[in-house]
C-alpha cells in the first residue's frame, strides 16, 4: 500500500477534528442550521493552519446526501463525501489561483459555472491563492459575485488579503484563521504519535512545535522527517541536529558571557556553534528572540514559546539588565543582521559585534556625554556660571513645594513662577528616565526630540521621527503631567514633527578638527578625557 504522508494521513475531517478554530467553526455550523448560506466566503491566514481543509469540510456538509438538507454532521461515508475527500468531486471543484491567474481563465470558470450542480445541492468553486490572480481575473470574477448563479458558492483561500480587491473582499464573508499555538500543536502531535507508535517525550514535541510556528502542515511535516530519520522514536539530540536548531544553552551562554564581560567566552561559543553547521542568520534570529524573551519576563510577560522549564534561567538572567539595556542589545542585533544579509565576511562582522556586547555597557549615547561636558570643571572656557548653579538648586526646591522664593546672584533674579529653556535642560535626563521607568517605548521615542521654545509655561518640543513623533502625541497629556509634577509647576506642552533633512548637518568625518567645528564642548571633553572616536551612526 503506498505511504500517505502525515499531513494527508490526519488531515481533518469534520468540523469537530478543525484545532484552535472554533470561532470559525461555530460560525459556519451556525449558519448551516439557520439555513443562512452565503454566496461567497474567504478564508484568511498563514500557512497549514486550516483554510483549505476547512473549505472542503464546508462543502461535505453543505452536499453530504446521508441526509436531506445540508449538515453540521457530515458522514463522510457517502459518495459525494467521499469525492471531495479525494478530490474527484464533478461538483466541488478545486482551482489553484497561482496557476490559473488570466482573465481568460476566470472567464472559462464563468461559462461553466451556467451548468447547474450534478449530483449536489450546490456548485462550488475553492479557489486557493486567490491573491496570485490579475487585477483583470479580479475585475471579471467581480461580476459573477455581483449577481452569483443559483446554487454556486465561492469559497477564497489566500494567505495575503491585502493583495485582493477590496471590491471583492467587501462581498464575501471574511473568517481569519488564527495560528495554532503551541499546546495544541504539542496535543495534537502526541495522539498521532500515540496512534503510529511513535516514542517521543514532551520537550521533542514542544521543539517540532515550536519550529512549525504556529502551522499544524507544518509540524506533522517534520514529524515525518524525523520519523524517517529514525524509526518510531524521536529525540531531542536528533531534531536540533536535523532542523538546524541551536540548542538554548547556547544562548544562555552568550548572556553569562555578556554579563560576565568576557568576550573570549562569548567567541568560544559562537565559534562551537557555527563549527556545527548552524546558519549565522540562524545564529542572530535565536539570539535576538531569547533576549526578547528576558525582556518580556522582565515585565513578567510568559510567552507560551517560552517552556516552563526555562523560566527560572531566564528570569535569573533578566535580573542582570535593565530594560533599555535589552532594547539596546536587540537594537544592536538588528542592525548586525542586516549588515550579515550583504556583508562579504559575515563571521568577522558578527565577531565584532559580539564583542561589542560585553561591553555595551560603556557605549554612551551623545546625551549623556553632553552631560558629562557641564559636570567636568575647568578653569577657564567650560565654568559653570553661579545663575546656573542656582537655578539647579531652585529646581530641587520647587521639589519640596518652595515655588515663590526668590533666588538670587551677582546679575539677576531667577524666579520658580517659569520654567526655562536653561532648567529643563539641566534635568532632562532624569525626567527621561523616570518615563522610560513607565513606558520604555516612550522613554526611546524622547531621545529624538530637542527642546524649540518655552513660552509663558508653554513648552514646544521638535520631534525628527514620524514614528516617534505619533507615539509621544498619544502620551502628550501623561508627558504634559509628569513634567507638571516633577517640577512642581502647571505646565502645557506641543509637539512639531520636523523632517530629517531640516536637522542640523550630521558629522559625516571622524576627524577631530570636524568635530570641533560641530560641536566645540564635545571636542573639548574628548581632549580632557583623552579619549577618541571608535564608530559613529546617524539617527534619522
Amino acid at each position: 500500500m503506498t505511504y500517505i504522508v502525515l499531513a494527508r494521513k490526519y488531515r481533518p475531517q469534520s468540523f469537530d477534528e478543525v484545532i484552535s478554530q472554533s470561532h470559525i467553526t461555530d460560525t459556519l455550523k451556525n449558519a448551516i442550521e439557520m439555513d443562512r448560506i452565503a454566496h461567497a466566503y474567504l478564508f484568511t491566514g498563514s500557512r497549514g493552519v486550516g483554510k483549505t481543509s476547512m473549505a472542503r469540510i464546508f462543502a461535505k456538509a453543505l452536499n453530504c446526501t446521508s441526509y436531506d438538507k445540508p449538515t453540521t454532521s457530515p458522514c463522510n461515508k457517502c459518495l459525494n463525501c467521499k469525492d471531495i475527500t479525494n478530490g474527484s468531486s464533478v461538483d466541488v471543484i478545486e482551482i489553484d489561483g497561482a496557476s490559473n491567474t488570466g482573465v481568460e481563465d476566470v472567464r472559462a470558470l464563468q461559462r461553466e459555472i451556467m451548468y447547474a450542480p450534478q449530483n449536489s445541492r450546490y456548485k462550488i468553486y475553492i479557489i486557493d491563492e486567490v491573491h496570485m490572480l490579475s487585477k483583470n481575473a479580479f475585475n471579471a470574477l467581480l461580476k459573477t459575485l455581483e449577481e452569483p448563479p443559483e446554487n454556486i458558492i465561492f469559497i477564497f483561500a489566500t494567505t495575503e488579503p491585502h493583495k485582493i480587491l477590496s471590491t471583492i473582499i467587501s462581498r464575501c464573508q471574511r473568517f481569519d484563521f488564527r495560528r495554532i499555538p503551541i499546546k495544541d500543536i504539542v496535543n495534537k502531535l502526541k495522539n498521532i504519535a500515540n496512534s503510529e507508535n511513535i516514542e517521543v517525550d514532551d520537550d521533542s514535541l514542544f521543539l517540532i512545535a515550536k519550529k512549525a510556528d504556529g502551522s499544524m502542515r507544518d509540524a506533522l511535516s517534520l514529524m515525518d522527517q524525523l520519523i524517517s530519520f529514525q524509526e518510531n522514536r524521536i529525540d531531542k539530540k536528533n531534531i536540533l541536529h536535523i532542523f538546524g536548531i541551536i540548542h538554548i544553552e547556547v544562548y544562555t551562554q552568550i548572556i553569562q558571557a555578556i554579563v560576565n564581560k568576557d568576550a573570549k567566552k562569548i567567541l568560544e561559543v559562537f565559534y562551537n556553534t557555527i563549527q556545527q553547521g548552524n546558519d549565522i542568520q540562524e545564529f542572530i534570529q535565536g539570539l535576538m528572540e531569547y533576549i526578547r524573551n528576558l525582556l518580556l519576563i522582565k515585565l513578567e510577560i510568559y510567552p507560551e514559546e517560552i517552556h516552563k522549564d526555562n523560566r527560572p534561567t531566564l528570569k535569573k538572567l533578566s535580573k542582570k539588565f535593565t530594560e533599555n539595556d535589552l532594547l539596546f542589545i536587540i537594537s544592536l542585533l538588528s542592525d548586525v543582521k542586516e549588515h550579515v544579509k550583504r556583508n562579504t565576511n559575515p563571521v568577522l562582522y558578527t565577531e565584532i559585534a559580539l564583542v561589542k556586547l560585553t561591553n555595551f555597557q560603556h557605549l554612551q549615547s551623545i546625551d549623556k556625554l553632553i552631560k558629562k561636558i557641564n559636570e567636568v570643571p575647568e578653569q577657564s572656557s567650560l565654568t559653570i556660571t553661579e545663575p546656573t548653579n542656582m537655578a539647579k538648586n531652585s529646581v530641587q526646591k520647587s521639589q519640596t513645594g518652595i515655588q515663590k522664593r526668590e533666588i538670587k546672584s551677582e546679575e539677576k533674579k531667577v524666579q520658580l513662577k517659569q520654567i526655562t529653556e536653561e532648567i529643563l535642560k539641566q534635568e532632562w535626563e532624569k525626567i527621561k528616565q523616570m518615563i522610560s521607568k513607565k513606558y520604555p517605548v516612550l522613554g526611546a521615542s524622547l531621545q529624538n526630540m530637542s527642546i524649540e521654545s518655552i513660552r509663558n509655561n508653554f513648552i514646544h518640543f521638535e520631534v525628527y521621527d514620524e514614528f516617534d513623533y505619533n507615539n509621544i502625541k498619544k502620551r502628550k497629556e501623561y508627558i504634559s503631567k509628569a513634567l507638571s509634577d516633577y517640577f512642581d509647576l502647571d505646565l502645557r506642552v506641543d509637539f512639531h514633527f520636523k523632517a530629517t533633512e531640516n536637522k542640523q548637518e550630521f558629522i559625516t568625518d571622524t576627524r577631530f578638527d570636524t568635530i570641533k567645528k560641530y560641536s566645540p564642548e564635545l571636542a573639548k571633553f574628548i581632549e580632557r578625557v583623552d579619549g577618541r572616536i571608535v564608530s559613529q551612526k546617524r539617527i534619522d
